[in-house]
């Protein structure tokens, strides 16, 4: 500090006369500086404003690529919703018209007997003698007291009786007859309800099938116009995907550790304890390998079963190798869950003798578990073993959602945060710009004598720093 002082000796002085110098000096360089801070400010300024631009212009472009994205994958769920319900139809439709020559049959045939009963019911019944005819006839002939006669009546009368009764009998039976053929009629009716049930219910399932390719027609047509509020449901739906498929992976996660830790001490006594890899553990490596295929296996059936497309040759396979390439996956998870089930027998086994051994060394006695108490671990976790790979199996499904919904969500992140940058260069631009502004009248406050001194003097016209007018205008500018 004091090879800074003029007069050592004298401090105040020193500082005084610097000070002095530094008024002089800095009045002399007042419209320099003022130039240098607007040229700073106006370099500054100009930076943050093409920054805030290229921000803006690239969170367009993003949002855009956005939009686009959402588009394509929202026509492409339609497409395939559409497809599911085309396909469904023909199934339908196959199952239905492969029954149709059958059911014309049966229709037919009930139809032809129902008609065949009542032609038979249509057979007109037997008419009584015609007896009346003749009575009326002998009533009219005059009585003449004959006892011929009056016996020949007699035995009309009774013979009319007679035919009567057997003309009644008749009627009966035929009656009888119709109601019977009538009553066999009815089993034939409820077929062909039945069938005309059939009938209405597979037409009935094709026109919910059609109003359900209508409705997903209607919102292709929407994407494809890109219609704002589908664009905004698209978005929102996928947004709500990938937080579900998050939190699903999460458990899996969980179950996957759990695994580990399952796996993790009993394969320290089947793979050599010195060895490391990468500075862990071969028994770390060799549970962590195992989980992994794990998830492997489960990557590729739900490939084969059609449930994910990860691999889209694999979709190209004849039906034989993809069975075949179905079956070793579903086998080499059974092979794996055994193992693991094993692994978790063996690893209570560890531990029981781990705890009788600290138990001994300890010179204490150890503990003798029931039977009944004893086996209820080594089953729970047998069981746990064998389960946890075909739950961790299913772990392809979240993964998929996630990784098809994950553009999305980074497109989204990446516009947002560009947005917020192009605010932030445009507030640093206008801090900049009355920043520097600030900085100028500090300067002048720092050198208000000499300014002071030049007012009252007048002399600004001649000052060598230049006028102030020239300074106004420089501002201004």
């Amino acid at each position: 500090m004091e090879r800074l002082l003029i007069w050592p000796a004298n401090p105040a002085a020193s500082i005084l006369a610097l000070w002095l110098i530094s008024q002089v000096f800095l009045y002399f360089a007042r419209v320099p500086m003022h130039k240098g801070l607007d040229e700073v400010g106006r370099l500054l300024g100009g930076a943050l404003r093409i920054c805030a631009r290229w921000c803006r212009g690239m969170a367009v472009k993003v949002t855009a690529r956005d939009r686009e994205m959402i588009l394509e994958m929202g026509k492409g769920d339609i497409e395939a919703k559409v497809g599911r319900e085309f396909h469904r139809i023909e199934g339908a439709f196959a199952k239905e018209l492969a029954r149709y020559p059958d059911l014309h049959r049966k229709i037919d045939d009930a139809v032809t007997k129902i008609d065949a009963d009542f032609q038979e019911c249509a057979s007109a019944a037997p008419s009584a003698p015609g007896w009346s005819e003749a009575v009326a006839a002998v009533a009219k002939m005059p009585p003449n007291g004959d006892g011929v006669v009056k016996k020949v009546l007699e035995e009309i009368h009774k013979s009319a009786q007679a035919g009567e009764k057997k003309a009644l009998a008749d009627f009966r039976e035929t009656t009888a007859k119709r109601h019977k053929i009538l009553g066999a009629m009815a089993p034939a009716w409820k077929e062909l309800q039945k069938l005309a049930s059939e009938v209405s219910k597979a037409v009935t399932g094709a026109l919910e099938s059609t109003k359900r390719i209508d409705g997903y027609m209607a919102s292709y047509e929407k994407v494809r116009k890109g219609d704002e509020k589908e664009v905004r449901a698209l978005g929102w739906s996928s947004t709500q995907l990938f937080v579900v498929s998050v939190l699903v992976l999460a458990v899996a996660i969980g179950g996957a550790f759990v695994n580990f830790n399952l796996i993790a001490l009993p394969m320290s006594e089947l793979v050599p304890s010195g060895s490391r890899i990468g500075g862990m553990p071969v028994s770390t490596v060799a549970a962590l390998v195992i989980v992994l295929m794990e998830v492997a296996a489960g990557v590729f059936a739900m490939e084969m079963l059609g449930i994910t497309s990860f691999f889209p040759k694999l979709e190209l396979l004849p039906s034989s190798r993809r069975r075949m390439i179905l079956t070793v996956a579903l086998g080499g998870l059974l092979m794996l869950a055994c193992i693991e089930a094993s692994l978790a027998i063996l690893r209570e086994q560890i531990v029981e003798s781990s705890n009788a051994l600290k138990a001994s060394l300890a010179g204490m006695s150890a503990p003798v578990a029931s039977t009944a108490t004893s086996h209820i671990p080594v089953i729970g976790q047998a069981v746990l073993g064998f389960i946890l790979p075909w739950i961790l199996a299913m772990v392809a499904v979240p993964l998929e959602t996630m990784i098809s919904t994950g553009g999305h969500i980074v497109l989204s992140v990446v516009a947002g945060l560009l947005n917020l940058g192009g605010m932030l260069s445009r507030l640093g631009g206008h801090i900049m710009k009355y920043a520097l502004s600030a900085a100028r009248h500090v300067y002048d406050i720092y050198i208000v004598i000499p300014l002071q001194i030049e007012k009252m003097t007048g002399n600004g016209k001649n000052a060598p720093a230049g006028s102030s007018a020239a300074l106004r205008a420089e501002a201004r500018r």
